[in-house]
């Protein structure tokens, strides 16, 4: 038996960069799954296990969800399992999706993933922002000192001043050209800011959006795809690490395994998603040069740090990739083609699967905004929980029908 994991159907909320306070997390899930259903053209029936997804900050009845989400979805009774790793939650759902495929002991499995953080006032407010964990989030420290702590990148790469305005400014006009194309953005058809406006927002324009919604895939094996779909997806490679949640061993990356002490340690790299993408290229037998279009977590100056990490560019020299246009819709390497967080919008517990789908949409040539050339074959996804503590790189592929 041929085991290996393909991507037969998609689905996904419509601007999961704003609240739907309309839909309750059941509803906006049921949408998307059975989108995905639909897109797929299979039954209901023919799902045979369940890998859902959440942000798991919101205390929201974590061990119920699963059953609750089984009931929701008519699917009862299947096994069903639930993961929370904040961002990274659904890209870790989408793992144990492709694991339950490669057992063999099921045909056909549902990944989906959502997040409702106005379901859970006032305490999402607070905690959704604490980095991970109520430890932390005691302590006072949160996602958003991690986040600005990146900007040590710039310091550590001796960035000029200049070429660090004129590059964020360049990242984050052109997501929010690529999510001016795309109906799923909830950025779709605004008007995209010049750089003189970009200049006077908040760090260039680079803040995502964030929001709710939820996503899905379907997942079968090699074998079965070629029955259902004349388009599948294959899954090439997979990385995954989980490293800390804390600062000090961001400094120290010999606490971590496998990682040498001549390796900076600092908040301007990321080792463990750099792992992870490694672990990726070489099950895919690929290299960075292959791949034609990626997905980063762009928030800050963190898509650079994960252009980087991914291989795609050297280091320190991400500033430079995007100001020539390499990662234009055109260019090298589209970069986060859909929008991404600032411009599609990032809905936690399911956006690293948006993702996914928008590089499996554009490796079908069926995006629905940009669509890059058609001559590709390879696209990246990275996703990250936490300040890196979760990382993770999935490699997609059309092989199978070009």
């Amino acid at each position: 038996m041929n085991n290996k994991v393909v991507i037969v159907g998609t689905g996904c909320t419509k601007k999961p960069g704003k609240a739907h306070i309309n839909k309750s997390f059941k509803e906006l899930l049921v949408e998307a799954s059975y989108e995905a259903i639909k897109d797929a053209k299979i039954n209901p029936e023919d799902i045979e296990g369940a890998s859902f997804s959440y942000g798991g900050e919101g205390e929201i009845g974590h061990g119920g969800i699963a059953p609750t989400l089984v009931d929701a979805l008519g699917l009862s009774p299947i096994p069903a399992f639930i993961n929370c790793a904040n961002c990274a939650s659904a890209h870790t759902a989408f793992l144990q999706g492709c694991d339950m495929i490669k057992s063999g002991k099921y045909k056909v499995v549902l990944v989906a993933g959502f997040d409702k953080c106005t379901d859970v006032i006032p305490f999402a407010d607070y905690m959704l922002w604490s980095s991970d964990s109520m430890y932390d989030y005691n302590l006072g420290f949160s996602h958003i000192d991690s986040l600005l702590l990146a900007t040590e990148y710039f310091k550590e790469n001796k960035i000029p001043v200049e070429m660090q305005k004129k590059s964020l400014i360049k990242f984050a006009k052109l997501v929010r050209e690529n999510a001016h194309s795309n109906p799923v953005a909830t950025l779709y058809k605004k008007p995209v800011p010049n750089e003189d406006e970009l200049e006077k927002m908040l760090f260039f324009g680079n803040v995502m959006s964030a929001g709710e919604g939820a996503s899905a895939v379907i997942l079968t094996s090699e074998e079965n795809a070629l029955n259902i779909s004349n388009k599948p997806i294959l899954v090439e490679g997979t990385g995954f690490v989980s490293s800390s949640h804390y600062i000090g061993h961001r400094y120290k990356p010999s606490l971590m395994r496998g990682v040498e002490d001549t390796v900076s340690g600092s908040m301007g790299n990321a080792i463990p998603l750099e792992i992870a993408c490694k672990d990726a290229y070489k099950e895919a037998k690929i290299s960075p040069k292959d791949i034609d279009t990626i997905q980063v977590y762009d928030q800050l100056v963190n898509g650079f740090i994960a252009l980087e990490a991914s291989g795609v560019c050297e280091k320190g020299k991400a500033p430079e990739f995007l100001i020539s246009g390499k990662g234009d819709i055109g260019g090298e390497c589209p970069i986060n083609t859909d929008g991404g967080n600032i411009g599609r919008g990032h809905a936690g517990g399911a956006a690293s699967l948006y993702q996914i789908i928008e590089i499996t949409k554009q490796l079908q040539g069926r995006a629905e905004g940009r669509q890059i050339k058609d001559s590709s074959i390879y696209g990246l996804s990275t996703s990250v929980g936490g300040y890196y503590a979760t990382a993770i790189a999935v490699i997609l592929s059309n092989k199978l029908f070009r």
